[in-house]
């Protein structure tokens, strides 16, 4: 391509950007479109509530077995009960969010409704009306604030064979509602798990063999055993009605008699 040609598409190009520049620096000092929006924007941009909207988790599996056993559902659980209060804090900051934005959007939608005299804004410019407007509209678009208004987190798993030969990966992608359920689930789990019904379904077998044979099957209270013809009980100290748990600290054995009469009764300051 010939040299003088070269120049002059460079040149040309260099006239275009200065006049576009030029024609926008003069629609951001004269627009009262967008002098209404950046006074909104200083009311607003303060009071919406930063987080970060994107996060990825991998886990990377030690055998072809334990990737394709992987259960993501519980996977993602661990990884929310991990996080439970900072992701419980996101939610309900991306809740306040979109309240806000929808008051923001209506603001906005009432300065684009106004009729502006752009006849008037232009009549010393080298800018037509129309040309104003566009260049307007997309400034406007530009410096509209854009709030954190969803939570993506990605999960990711992979297996790579000993040698390198053979690799997998799959991965998956949930949103803030998605967030959201998987929070309230273990905030049921942490509640199940603090129920006496949760404590009662902890007396194995083994716990309870552990128990007798700790107390010498003899009920620490009385002293009657299996060979006195009574029932030995594994009683909970602190009753979990009240609260107790479902340990060796807190589990004694009783004889059934002696098991009946303490009842669900309970005194921190005395003997049980």
């Amino acid at each position: 391509m010939d040299t003088f040609v070269i120049i002059a598409i460079v040149s040309a190009c260099i006239i275009i950007f200065l006049f576009y520049k030029k024609s926008v620096d003069y629609v951001r000092n004269n627009s009262i479109c967008l002098k209404e929006l950046w006074n909104i924007n200083n009311k607003f941009k303060c009071d919406f509530r930063m987080f970060q909207q994107f996060e990825h988790y991998h886990k990377n599996c030690t055998s072809k077995q334990q990737y394709d056993n992987l259960n993501h559902e519980k996977y993602i659980m661990v990884i929310v009960e991990e996080n439970l209060d900072r992701y419980n804090k996101t939610i309900k900051d991306l809740n306040y969010n979109r309240q806000q934005y929808h008051i923001y959007q209506k603001q906005l939608n009432s300065i684009l409704n106004n009729n502006y005299n752009y006849e008037q804004l232009t009549q010393n410019s080298w800018l037509n009306a129309y040309l104003f407007k566009k260049l307007e509209a997309m400034e406007f678009k530009k410096d509209s604030l854009k709030p954190p208004l969803e939570l993506t987190v990605e999960i990711s798993v992979s297996y790579t064979s000993p040698r390198g030969r053979n690799h997998y990966s799959k991965k998956c992608k949930i949103d803030s509602g998605n967030i959201a359920y998987y929070c309230n689930e273990c905030l049921k789990a942490i509640a199940y798990k603090q129920s006496a019904q949760y404590q009662r379904s902890l007396m194995t077998d083994k716990l309870r063999y552990q128990v007798l044979n700790r107390d010498h099957h003899r009920c620490v209270i009385c002293g009657a055993s299996a060979n006195d013809g009574v029932k030995l009980h594994v009683d909970h100290i602190i009753p979990v009605s009240k609260g107790g748990k479902t340990e060796l600290s807190n589990l004694r054995t009783l004889c059934e008699r002696c098991n009946l009469g303490k009842g669900a009764s309970y005194n921190p300051n005395g003997y049980n």
